[in-house]
C-alpha cells in the first residue's frame, strides 16, 4: 500500500488467523484466511505518519516489535499486548528510511514462523494515490481527501452491509478487492478505507463495532 502525503495516519489489520503459518506445507497454513499476515503487509508512507495496529485476529494477544533496517538490533519501538479487537499504542514515524517490525513465538506448530511486515518511510510529495497492486473496476479513489487510511475484511456476500455501516460511521471506502480465503476458499474482500477529520479513538472505537459480528470471531 503506497500512501500520498495527505494521509497522515494509517491502521494496520492484523486479519484473523494471522498467527497461522504463511507457509504451504505447514501443518496450520490452511487454516489461514489471506496469505498476508498484516494487511498492508508492506507500507509506503511520508514521514511524520502515525502508524497503528489493530488486532482482528480472533482469541489471540498479539504484540509489535519495530526496529530500523539500518540497525536491527536497536529495538524504536515496543507495543505490549494488545487483545483481538483493540489497537496497539501508535507511533508517528518521523525518519525517513525502511522500518521493520515482527513478532515472534506466534505458532506452536511452526516455531520458526515470524510474524515480519514492513513500512517504509518516503520524503516524496508526488507519491501516486494507489492502494494495493490488485485493482477494483468498481471502485473510486478517495484517498486524496481522506486523512486516516485503513483495511477491513469482510465476507463478500455481506459487502453491501458493511459497506453502509461504515460510511454511516462516517468512513468512506477506497477501493475492493476480492479473493478465495485459503481455509475454506470462500469469497472475501479487503475494503480500504478512509476517514477524515476524525480522531484515532473514533475509528478504532467504530472498527470494534463492527468486528465481533464479522463470521471470524
Amino acid at each position: 500500500m503506497t500512501l500520498p502525503p495527505n494521509i497522515e495516519h494509517l491502521v494496520i489489520l492484523l486479519p484473523n488467523e494471522a498467527h497461522e503459518s504463511q507457509y504451504p506445507g505447514d501443518a496450520s497454513y490452511d487454516q489461514r484466511l489471506i496469505n498476508q499476515i498484516y494487511v498492508p503487509e508492506k507500507a509506503i508512507v511520508s514521514p511524520g505518519t502515525l502508524v497503528t495496529w489493530f488486532n482482528g485476529d480472533a482469541d489471540h494477544d498479539h504484540k509489535i516489535t519495530l526496529t530500523n533496517e539500518v540497525n536491527p538490533e536497536n529495538i524504536i519501538f515496543d507495543s505490549d499486548d494488545f487483545a483481538f479487537n483493540e489497537a496497539s499504542n501508535p507511533i508517528v514515524l518521523n525518519d525517513t528510511g525502511t522500518f521493520n517490525y515482527y513478532e515472534t513465538d506466534v505458532n506452536n506448530e511452526d516455531t520458526h514462523f515470524v510474524m515480519n511486515g514492513t513500512i517504509e518511510v518516503v520524503d516524496q510529495q508526488d507519491l501516486n494515490e494507489n492502494t494495493l497492486a490488485a485493482s477494483s473496476s468498481n471502485s473510486t479513489s478517495t484517498l486524496g481527501s481522506g486523512d486516516t487510511a485503513g483495511v477491513l475484511m469482510v465476507p463478500t456476500e455481506d459487502i453491501d452491509t458493511y459497506v453502509q455501516d461504515l460510511k454511516s460511521k462516517g468512513f468512506a471506502i477506497d477501493s475492493t478487492h476480492n479473493f478465495n480465503d485459503i481455509r475454506a476458499g470462500d469469497q472475501q474482500t479487503l475494503l480500504v478505507w478512509t476517514t477524515s477529520g476524525m480522531n484515532l479513538n473514533e475509528i478504532i472505537s467504530t472498527l470494534q463495532e463492527i468486528t465481533p459480528g464479522l463470521p471470524y470471531s
